[in-house]
């Protein structure tokens, strides 16, 4: 048996990152899309299913229920579901779910409606977590099924109903509604779900009739209701699942804090995924002062907004939250404590949470409490202050796998550093000093050009200046990715390619001297350096600062000294692209 990680120490970033990443599927979408075709009476492939903790739990209980349902390519994500033999026999067995809330609640509704004994369970944090709502709905249908103190355990006597109307308590979860919905087409007369106006979450409502939709069932939804008719239309032989927006959470947060620009590959926009307007609610904690924020629309992506809120300045007041104590954690709780621990003022209330913000004040080792969530929200945390462990970071698994790599991906890939200004500059010697300090690669634009083609002098002579700035426009835009450190010649910044790039992909960092330094600096170089007027290339010094110094002013995030020592000038460099996320 594996031993647990002990912990894992986050090293923060040298300055804002600029990274592509791949997220895992959304785990609410593909346990949805799973269940609904399970049901759907026929063999459906599901692409983009990662297979985190809840997802195989789900596919897992799905098979021990005896449909057909396991992954043919983890790696990829692919599942293969389809229903029971049709003359299967009434079964009998234990569906273990660990913590995976979702897959057990879908579950739960799924072993209503199969012919058998089953018993759902999981680990002790999901025995915890309140089941009673939905148990109590079933029994309205005429399932026998006991619960344990409102608690899983439960114990499913399965059988085939007709269907009808429930009435349901939403008000903790909303999962227990989608868990009524996605079955409700499988039964004879459909489902018609009542909750009144107390419904938690209720996108995850939305996203669970767009699954259905998607295998051809007809859905009303209404503020207090749903009906889900029965039967399904044309069920597609593949179903996608869209990336994670709620994973996205972490490095949305990330760029709102120190202008990190973290792309994902696989989202897709107008998901129905709640947490994709994460977006558009960081512009409430902007700036400096007190806020309030509501985060009932948003649950999963409390902790994320906590530690958003401890790096402002001013008081931010979550509210909305109460269900977010029946979480994988209880989450207000474990926030508070964790943030106490990095000296950050806060105050626990019932639905939420005050957060004095200013930053951490002290390094700390955080327990997640075994929550993915709480793991990712003080991972952030680290990525921007020194001296944070977090422990048990295995416990990622549950939703997102490849998070620590991921991680690791975005602490390697730095935004970009161009440096650039006049000949004799000192530009080369600067950037190769700055790469060695910061542990990163120097690419010299005009040392990769003559070993592309030949010697700069040589090929101007023979193919003139308009050639030359073309196709070092092209290696500039090759050298300027995350994680590098670029020089390019003098008059680089004189292309407007390179301009219309250097304005957007990377912090530009401009030497700076006068003439009189420059023509003294040229002098005492043995290089031959071509003219760019027709004038001595002494002489042309004036003419061409004329020209350059407007662009380089333009494009620049800082200008430094040409004439100050290598070492300060790394030393204050490096000073200003750490501050430059804050």
């Amino acid at each position: 048996m594996n031993e647990p990680n002990p912990g894992i120490r986050i090293e923060p970033l040298r300055w804002p990152a600029d990274a592509e990443l791949a997220l895992p599927g959304s785990k609410s979408e593909a346990n949805r899309l799973l269940v609904a075709a399970a049901l759907a009476g026929r063999p459906v492939t599901v692409t983009g299913a990662t297979p985190c903790d809840d997802v195989r739990h789900l596919v897992r209980g799905l098979a021990t229920l005896g449909y057909a349902a396991r992954f043919v390519d983890a790696a990829r994500g692919i599942v293969e579901v389809g229903p029971r033999a049709p003359a299967s026999a009434p079964g009998r067995g234990e569906l273990h779910c660990g913590n995976a809330g979702t897959a057990l609640r879908f579950l739960v509704s799924v072993a209503a409606i199969t012919p058998g004994e089953w018993t759902l369970t999981g680990d002790a944090a999901m025995c915890r977590r309140p089941i009673g709502p939905l148990v109590a709905a079933w029994r309205q249908l005429g399932v026998a099924i006991e619960d344990t103190d409102g608690c899983p355990p439960v114990r499913v006597h399965g059988r085939s109903i007709a269907g009808g109307t429930v009435q349901l308590d939403a008000s903790v979860s909303s999962q227990f509604a989608s868990s009524l919905l996605l079955v409700g087409p499988a039964l004879p007369n459909g489902l018609t779900v009542r909750w009144g106006s107390a419904l938690a979450s209720a996108d995850y409502v939305t996203l669970t009739t767009r699954a259905l939709a998607r295998l051809g069932v007809g859905v009303e939804l209404q503020w207090d209701a749903a009906r889900v008719a029965p039967g399904y239309g044309d069920v597609p032989a593949t179903l996608a699942v869209a990336g994670d927006w709620s994973a996205m959470g972490v490095w949305t947060c990330l760029g709102h804090l120190n202008g990190s620009r973290i792309v994902a590959t696989n989202l897709i926009a107008h998901s129905g995924q709640a947490d994709e307007r994460l977006g558009a609610r960081l512009p409430q904690l902007a700036g400096d002062g007190d806020r309030t924020v509501d985060v009932a629309a948003l649950p999963d992506q409390f902790p994320d907004l906590a530690i958003v809120a401890a790096f402002r300045r001013g008081t931010t007041t979550f509210t909305g939250g109460a269900n977010l104590r029946t979480k994988e954690s209880d989450r207000i709780a474990v926030m508070a404590r964790g943030l106490d621990q990095l000296g950050v003022g806060v105050e626990e209330r019932p639905d939420g949470l005050v957060v004095h913000g200013g930053g951490p004040r002290r390094a700390a080792v955080i327990d997640p409490a075994q929550d993915h969530r709480i793991a990712f929200a003080f991972a952030l945390a680290g990525l921007l202050a020194p001296g944070i462990t977090i422990r048990d970071p295995d416990c990622v698994a549950k939703s997102y796998p490849g998070f620590w790599q991921d991680l690791a991906t975005v602490q390697r890939q730095p935004r970009c550093v161009v440096v650039v200004g006049m000949r004799g500059a000192g530009k080369s010697t600067f950037a190769a000093a700055l790469a060695a300090a910061a542990g990163l690669p120097h690419v010299d634009t005009d040392r990769l050009f003559e070993q592309r083609f030949r010697p700069i002098a040589e090929f101007v002579a023979k193919y003139g200046w308009h050639n030359f700035r073309d196709l070092e426009a092209d290696l500039v835009a090759e050298a300027v990715q995350p994680g590098q450190i670029v020089s390019t010649g003098g008059g680089a910044i004189e292309h407007p390619a390179t301009q219309a790039l250097l304005a957007d992909g990377a912090f530009v960092l401009w030497l700076d001297a006068d003439a009189d330094a420059l023509r003294a600096r040229i002098a005492a170089d043995p290089r031959e350096r071509p003219s760019v007027t027709g004038a001595p290339v002494a002489d042309e010094i004036e003419t061409l600062l004329a020209r350059r110094r407007p662009l380089f002013a333009r494009c620049a995030t800082f200008r430094l000294d040409a004439l100050a020592p290598t070492a300060a000038s790394v030393a204050e460099a490096l000073r200003r692209l750490h501050d430059s996320g804050r």
